[in-house]
């Protein structure tokens, strides 16, 4: 539909020239809109809330004998590694005369955290996620300090810095640090033994915790499925076992792990290697060999309440595991009733309204199984406000001074049922947890294809008619009578959806027509930015389907032999991308396999040698002009020479390559003027060799490929760029760059193991959980360069800084390419209101709010690469116009890094 000429002019006049022609007002809005979740909302979902201040006094009718309990705590020793009788025999044999209890932990698997709640009973709240290395104590009373505060027991603690972050300085509580650093795999652990024998023998402690650390350290250095994790698992068993022995026989001791780890020896995230532990209970009246029911971690601090003695305080949130005393049943209904009595004045806290239901003589655990929090009808309010704000908003600028027109009005009601839609499910998750998910798949599918997909209609294309909603709304009642379901009928409408509006992009079928309405096809682009469940993956199927079309088409007889093999090579990463990331399907990620291969085996070498000769005939097909062999050679030698010097173990020679490292990126950066090839090469060489030290082979391989084919991508895509580009007239072109550099990012993020794909569920193949994983992020590199004792932030700067690198590069080739990153900032804006729009709905959900946190971070991160490139961008531009360059330049069918 045309557009009113004068509208146009409005909005040119208005634009913000760093936000790339869209008005200043619509940003400064958006942040506006921003503002009233962000300090209302969000606080209360990802903050700790006040915890109850009552204690309920040990049963008078009860008294406990313990004379003592010691608490072992194995860090990252799983419940598989645990039953493993190869490598923890002694543990193995214990089972025999204990109770084996199984144990799940809380969702953040990280060893503070997990740590926290064991100890402590207080669950965790999101924010703790963030808080590994400087978790402090919750506040109130716990078992340990009350513990420390019974003239019957002495409290001691020994082990790294986690439980001296919350009990270190307590009174009545010895802590030791036997914390040696990152890279600690063995002297941290002797020494926390020679304290702890040092405690039995002379008998100064009898209520003890005991941290191992070194378990979890090797972990992520080598992975569980190493010999150097076999050996260290064998070492600490013996080691542990022996010092059991010294522990009299009237005491309680658990030995027990804080959370579990991939194989990869990852941990953080959800997956059931992480959470699935054990607890190995021996002492008087344990019930042996009974079976027991899975507990969670917070009962293990109720259970030792129980075992010594001691008050229960309400904000402890564990339940006394009965099974694993033999106590008489009198005894268990007592204990029972006390247990009781704290968790409903721990819930009546959190909802006082349930007073009148509840009973304190009543014992019903199922009705106090609510969160801490509740959904607030104020920030329910605030949500429906911001997002009608959104619309309405976006609806009035769009419209200017023409009235919408009555087929733009259903369209508008029809957008206003799919936010309302997405906002009732977020609500009401417990209805169906993969509906919101299905509409984050379909909000992805639908921009990629709309905005990326092929411009020309082939005569097939009126096979499929994705655009006809009333076919979408017959097929979705069609699957309503079929199943009867509406969760699997949306799953399943959603296949068809991904298949049609891909295909749709393959054929020209998904690009709006020209004779349809700009503004409503506008807001459908805010409605999907915003909807929060995003799954990003989703965006790598019409975008393989657009990287074949080009394959295929008449077009590609006009590209160039450097531009055809570039595209081969994305269309080749994708491909991979897309198979091989199912983790819950194949019971692996492959990706993220590559991702970790070390040249564990001759095997494994041949791969990660061929994987590297592959990316320099690449790289010499691509950038080597006149001599491609000769710079693939030149490209082998350095990404081997890479690839060996990731291996050295020598700190002093692991500086040298950082050095080398840092002194290529200085010498790309000055060259880039006067030299540009060798500038080129001195980049390439140096980002290479900084992925491969801290991510590997496959890591630098994918990243340097992906990166030289960016240029050919977006010639080929033939995208409409400029100064002059219109919001209103070329709708299609600016969502493109608003949506290309999201789709680059993601395919490279998935290539590098971070993302999951699909899995089977009730309703058929579903969306993943947890889609962006940041549990699987690679740490062996983060001890490269570190000594033998690397600080965190060290291993943080090392893990983390190649991405940046590689992020920025990325943005600044797609700048380079005439791809402005204006659009795409303002996309990733509205993907954060979204999600802050949503927050309303997610104290009831842990998983939405860790879900929706996470789009949020890595919305903010693509802010920042966006952002970091575009400033170096000007700053190149402001020194030509200063005169403080050359401004000498050769010309090159590829530009790459800019």
């Amino acid at each position: 539909m045309p557009q009113n000429p004068s509208q146009d002019n409005l909005v040119a006049e208005t634009a913000s020239p760093l936000m790339g022609g869209i008005p200043r007002r619509w940003v400064f809005c958006l942040v506006l809109l921003m503002v009233f979740p962000l300090f209302y909302t969000a606080p209360y979902v990802l903050l700790e809330p006040d915890q109850p201040t009552a204690i309920i006094p040990f049963p008078d009718s009860l008294s406990s004998d313990r004379e003592g309990y010691l608490l072992v705590i194995l860090d990252g020793v799983g419940e598989d590694i645990m039953y493993n009788d190869k490598l923890m025999p002694e543990l193995v044999s214990r089972m025999e005369n204990s109770a084996v209890l199984p144990v799940t932990t809380g969702p953040l698997t990280l060893s503070a955290t997990c740590v926290r709640e064991m100890m402590t009973g207080v669950p965790n709240a999101p924010i703790d996620g963030l808080k590994n290395f400087n978790m402090g104590h919750p506040g109130g009373a716990d078992p340990w300090l009350l513990a420390a505060e019974d003239e019957r027991y002495s409290v001691g603690m020994v082990g790294s810095y986690v439980m001296g972050n919350m009990y270190g300085g307590k009174d009545g509580v010895e802590f030791v640090d036997t914390f040696k650093g990152h890279a600690d795999y063995y002297e941290g652990d002797i020494e926390t033994g020679d304290v702890l024998e040092t405690w039995l023998n002379t008998g100064k402690h009898d209520v003890i915790a005991a941290h191992f650390s070194g378990p979890d350290k090797v972990g992520h250095k080598w992975g569980i499925l190493s010999e150097e994790y076999e050996d260290k698992m064998k070492d600490i068993d013996q080691q542990v076992g022996r010092l059991l022995g010294l522990v009299p026989s009237n005491w309680t001791v658990i030995v027990t792990a804080d959370h579990g780890m991939t194989p990869s020896g990852s941990h953080g995230s959800a997956e059931a290697d992480t959470r699935n532990v054990l607890a190995v209970i021996t002492g008087p009246d344990v019930a042996v060999g009974a079976p027991q029911d899975n507990s969670a971690q917070l009962d293990l601090a109720a259970m030792m309440l129980y075992d010594l003695g001691l008050a229960f305080p309400s904000q402890v949130n564990g339940r006394v595991p009965l099974d694993v005393f033999n106590t008489p049943p009198t005894e268990k209904e007592i204990v029972s009733q006390w247990n009781w009595e704290a968790r409903l004045a721990r819930h009546l806290h959190f909802h006082p309204g349930d007073k009148d239901n509840l009973d304190v003589e009543t014992v019903d655990w199922a009705s106090v199984e609510a969160e801490p929090v509740v959904i607030r009808g104020l920030d329910v309010v605030l949500s429906v406000v911001v997002m009608s704000a959104f619309l309405g908003f976006g609806s009035m600028s769009l419209k200017g001074k023409e009235p919408f027109q009555r087929a733009e009005k259903q369209h508008l009601v029809l957008l206003a049922f799919v936010v309302a839609s997405s906002m009732l499910f977020h609500a009401n998750l417990s209805f169906s947890a993969m509906i919101p998910r299905a509409f984050g798949a379909a909000a992805v599918v639908w921009l990629v294809a709309t905005s990326l997909g092929r411009q020309e209609n082939l005569g097939r294309a009126q096979l499929t008619k994705p655009q006809n909603t009333k076919w979408w709304f017959a097929g979705l009642g069609a699957l309503l009578l079929i199943f009867g379901d509406v969760s699997q009928a949306v799953l399943v409408l959603l296949l068809a959806w991904v298949v049609v509006w891909s295909g749709g992009a393959l054929t020209g079928a998904s690009t709006p027509h020209p004779e349809r309405s700009t503004k409503v096809y506008l807001l459908a682009v805010m409605v999907a930015l915003s909807i929060g469940s995003l799954r990003l993956w989703y965006a790598l199927i019409p975008f393989y389907m657009v990287l074949t079309g080009l394959l295929f088409s008449k077009q590609q007889r006009r590209f160039s032999r450097q531009e055809r093999s570039a595209l081969w090579v994305i269309w080749g990463l994708v491909l991979l991308s897309l198979c091989y990331v199912h983790r819950r399907i194949f019971g692996t990620h492959h990706l993220l396999k590559l991702v970790n291969m070390g040249p564990s085996s001759v095997g494994a070498v041949v791969v990660i040698l061929c994987l590297l000769v592959l990316c320099a005939v690449v790289f010499g097909r691509l950038i080597g002009f006149e001599n491609p062999n000769t710079y693939s050679a030149g490209a082998a030698v350095v990404l081997i020479a890479a690839f060996l010097a990731s291996q050295v173990d020598l700190v002093y020679a692991q500086w040298a390559v950082i050095l080398t490292v840092l002194s290529l990126y200085v010498g790309g950066w000055y060259l880039r003027q006067e030299q540009p090839v060798r500038s080129k090469l001195m980049l390439h060489a140096a980002l290479a060799s900084h992925v491969m030290v801290s991510w590997g082979p496959w890591a630098a391989v994918s990243s340097l490929c992906l990166l030289m084919c960016l240029p050919a991508l977006v010639k080929s895509l033939r995208l409409d760029s400029g100064p002059n580009l219109s919001l209103l007239q070329q709708p299609r072109a600016v969502v493109a760059l608003a949506v290309l550099p999201w789709v680059v990012w993601i395919l490279w993020w998935t290539l590098m193991g971070q993302v999951n794909g699909v899995q089977l569920c009730y309703e058929g193949i579903c969306p993943h959980p947890r889609e962006l994983d940041p549990g699987a992020v690679r740490v062996q590199g983060g001890y490269f360069g570190g000594g033998e004792q690397p600080p965190t932030l060290w291993m943080f700067f090392m893990v983390t800084s190649p991405l940046l690198a590689v992020s920025v590069a990325f943005m600044r080739t797609l700048l380079g390419s005439d791809v402005s990153l204006s659009y795409y900032i303002v996309g990733q804006g509205v993907v954060v209101f979204g999600c802050l729009a949503l927050y309303a709905y997610t104290p009831i959900y842990p998983r939405l709010v860790f879900s929706l946190t996470w789009n949020i971070f890595f919305a903010l991160v693509q802010i920042l690469f966006a952002g970091l490139a575009m400033a170096l961008h000007r700053y190149e531009a402001f020194r030509e116009i200063t005169g403080g360059a050359s401004g000498k330049k050769t010309e090159q069918p590829i530009t790459v890094l800019g």
